[in-house]
């Protein structure tokens, strides 16, 4: 299809004449040359009014979608929106607004066909890991991969200031092997992640069979230095191959920040292990939730109108996670038969009241689908806008969406108190943790709501979060937001 006209207009193949139209108008509005002086607008209005004439007119519309491939109509996924609010208010001041985003594959899963996954273990094998804390690797590793399916693969990379590889790419039939050269593992050297991250990544990409899906998991229990930027970089032309990568923080010096970059980078997320059953349970639910990749790295490259900012963005499914704000936006994968759900907030400018409607972020939605494993990405067009009204009449809010504010709502109250601390005042981040204590304990969560009374008093003496008391609420009001399946369901 050379011209795609129902992208021009922003519209999916069985739009109405009357969302035709709309769009229409909406294009007009934004591309005019009477509105828009830019140059590449007035080639954008060209095009808007070309695909205007073809699809408004039921003939040409209809001889237009003749030509098309036969599979043009089918959307590999299927894209549900839901709103804080029917439409956005013309006030004088700025105003926040919400949408919940649902990502499902349309395609059904050939149980003949399921491809195998190839897991990557990073291990930080420093100084520091010595004794316990690289025993419980061990241990833990040894059992995970006992758990997983048997067309499934492992590789086993160890780092200090050098990589080593342990396990090259092996079936999971071959644990005893594995056993002995996972016990061999020895510990000395300092913490540069980016060998062991470099050496994961590159023996994943020579490991592509098939419709593999590509697991990366990097556990470290210390801070790198110097070569954050190229360990970012990296997970960026990972994720744009497919490749996920997930961070384990073992104790309480590693770099908490870091980790939650690199793994949000390419849809994957972070774990705080602070003791053995911590770790025992990640790779549970890494085994017990293993699903079938069908669309990875999923990502929305988006325009927003003037005033209004994407301000905020969480993945509530298939793992909690804060997104990274940057464009293209980041959201993560699509397993088969699960759903992807996305909360993005925006903060709106005081707007004129001559507006008639507000693009809070459009654009293309980048769809790298598994089982078209040698193809170029698909896209699809996907708006994110509302109207705007001078005066909005009371409506009950969605109870879908109240409930993923309410979810979020804990772990966001732990970010204000950290970016308190930042602004030196403690006073404030003090108070909001007591807030946060106050909601874990009306949840019947008293033992975080403990660790995090302890350390509000701990900000109170040394105005900064503990390494392990910050991490331990971080990461343990994050597990709180997690959403289940059966409960999309209801």
């Amino acid at each position: 299809m050379e011209i795609d006209y129902y992208e021009i207009l922003g519209v999916d193949w069985d739009a109405s004449p009357e969302d035709i139209r709309s769009a229409y108008f909406q294009a007009v509005h934004l591309y005019h040359p009477d509105a828009n002086p830019d140059p590449k607008a007035n080639e954008r209005f060209m095009k808007v009014q070309e695909a205007y004439a073809i699809l408004s007119s039921p003939q040409k519309r209809s001889a237009y979608d003749a030509k098309q491939p036969v599979d043009f109509k089918v959307s590999p996924i299927r894209v549900s929106i839901q709103y804080s609010r029917s439409a956005v208010q013309t006030i004088s001041e700025p105003q926040l607004l919400y949408a919940l985003m649902e990502f499902v594959g349309t395609q059904e899963l050939d149980d003949k066909k399921i491809p195998p996954t190839v897991y990557c273990i990073v291990i930080d094998r420093s100084t520091s890991m010595a004794g316990e804390r690289m025993d419980m690797v061990k241990s833990n590793l040894m059992q995970f991969v006992r758990q997983l399916r048997p067309q499934d693969l492992i590789i086993v990379v160890t780092f200090s200031d050098r990589a080593e590889v342990v396990v090259p790419l092996s079936r999971v039939a071959d644990a005893n092997r594995m056993d002995q050269q996972i016990a061999l593992i020895s510990t000395g050297g300092g913490t540069e992640i980016f060998h062991g991250l470099e050496t994961g990544v590159n023996l994943l990409r020579v490991s592509r069979l098939g419709r593999s899906q590509r697991v990366l998991i990097l556990m470290t229990d210390g801070h790198t230095y110097g070569d954050e930027d190229a360990c970012f970089e990296l997970g960026r032309t990972a994720a744009t191959e497919g490749i996920t990568i997930h961070g384990i923080g073992l104790g309480a010096d590693w770099n908490d920040d870091f980790l939650d970059k690199l793994s949000s980078l390419t849809g994957g997320s972070t774990s705080f292990v602070s003791q053995a059953k911590d770790l025992k349970r990640f790779f549970e639910n890494q085994a017990r939730n293993s699903s079938v990749l069908y669309s990875r790295n999923l990502r929305f490259e988006f325009e927003s109108d003037e005033g209004v900012e994407l301000r905020y963005a969480y993945r509530l499914l298939p793992d909690t996670a804060p997104l990274i704000i940057e464009n293209p936006l980041v959201l993560g994968n699509i397993f088969y038969g699960k759903t992807l759900k996305i909360l993005l907030e925006f903060q709106i400018a005081p707007l004129p009241e001559l507006s008639h409607f507000l693009r809070l972020a459009e654009g293309k939605l980048w769809i790298d689908l598994v089982s078209m494993d040698n193809s170029e990405p698909k896209k699809l067009f996907l708006r994110v806008n509302r109207p705007v009204s001078q005066a909005l009449e009371n409506e009950l809010p969605n109870s879908a969406l109240v409930d993923a504010l309410a979810r979020l709502t804990v772990y966001r109250m732990q970010e204000k108190a950290r970016q308190d601390v930042v602004d030196g005042n403690t006073e404030a981040a003090s108070r909001h943790l007591q807030h946060l204590a106050t909601h874990l304990l009306a949840g019947g969560d008293r033992e975080l709501a403990h660790a995090v009374l302890i350390e509000a008093e701990h900000i109170r003496q040394s105005r900064r979060f503990s390494q392990e008391g910050g991490k331990r609420i971080k990461y343990g009001t994050r597990s709180l937001v997690h959403f289940s399946e059966l409960e999309l369901d209801k």
